[in-house]
């Protein structure tokens, strides 16, 4: 008989091992949502968090999208399947003026 060692976190990211707020954006009845229905999700997430504006900042934030097409088969929309987003700096930001 075999011994099998317990699974304990294998599997699981370094997000859901430590404190990180989890946000989950779904659709009715968990149908997938269009892109407009997630960027308004986004933004009342972001509304949300703006309570906490003043005393508090985001480190690091990943987001994990399946995006599926009409017949809900799994698409990428890129070779790397990645996106990497920096915040918009203003020019003024930029030249400390």
């Amino acid at each position: 008989m075999v011994t099998r060692a317990p699974r304990g976190d294998k599997g699981k990211t370094a997000a859901t091992k430590t404190d990180a707020l989890r946000i989950k954006l779904r659709g009715r009845d968990n149908a997938p949502l269009s892109i407009a229905e997630w960027r308004d999700a986004l933004f009342e997430a972001a509304r949300q968090l703006a309570q906490y504006e003043p005393d508090y900042r985001i480190k690091t934030a990943d987001i994990y999208l399946r995006i599926v097409d009409e017949n809900g088969t799994q698409v990428r929309i890129n070779a790397k399947n990645e996106i990497t987003i920096y915040p918009y700096k203003a020019a003024a930001d930029e030249h400390g003026v």
